[in-house]
């Protein structure tokens, strides 16, 4: 394994386990097991450093989630899939992380969501088309208007999860509830019934 491999990963660990504003560029480096002079030639800068473990964690969940479809029968099963992935992986995330990313890295933040926004808007517009054509999906709804709307309600729900009021899981649920049964047909709502019949919005 390369060291800014090593780095990306270990730093990566302590970010997520707790926050960003309690781990230091020290905390980091002994991690590691060099010296903070030899993670600085490696690294300019905390946000330099957060942004490529964010982006290594954005990659790797890409990954998964293309296994996951080549496995899946149809749009539901992907997006269902997706979505419970997504809780479980930001449910095991400390609230720190997404407080303090929010609070004291919002450049960072915000610069990789407008660099993923446009990706992740295409993959969902064509998970939507796709859906239309297995006839789960309704035929007359704008895929790409309906593909920013979710794209910026993830992102509004970042800052939920952040305030501590509600775990991933729980907006998980009301997502299904809300937005795949809201663009569904009849038999896209009895797949979804199938794959996640406990929906508990409580």
């Amino acid at each position: 394994m390369e060291l800014t491999e090593s780095i990306v990963n270990q730093a990566s660990e302590l970010f997520l386990k707790r926050g960003l504003k309690a781990v230091s560029m020290d905390d980091i480096a002994k991690a590691v097991g060099i010296s903070k002079r030899t993670l600085y030639e490696n690294f300019n800068s905390k946000d330099e450093l957060l942004s490529d473990c964010i982006n290594h964690m954005e990659t790797s969940h890409k990954a998964h989630m293309m296994d996951i479809s080549k496995k899946a029968k149809d749009v539901i099963d992907v997006l269902i899939a997706v979505l419970k992935e997504t809780a479980h992986n930001l449910d095991n995330i400390s609230p720190l992380f997404l407080q303090d990313l929010n609070l004291y890295h919002f450049r960072v933040a915000n610069d990789l969501f407008t660099k993923h926004r446009d990706e992740q808007i295409e993959g969902m517009k064509q998970m939507i088309i796709k859906g239309k054509k297995e006839g789960l999906f309704i035929k007359d709804i704008d895929e790409t208007l309906v593909s920013e709307i979710l794209a910026n309600t993830q992102r509004g729900s970042m800052g939920i999860i952040s305030s501590g009021k509600h775990t991933y899981e729980k907006i998980f649920r009301h997502t299904v509830l809300c937005f795949i049964r809201g663009i569904a047909t009849e038999r896209g709502r009895q797949r979804i019934d199938e794959e996640y019949v406990n929906i508990d919005v409580a």
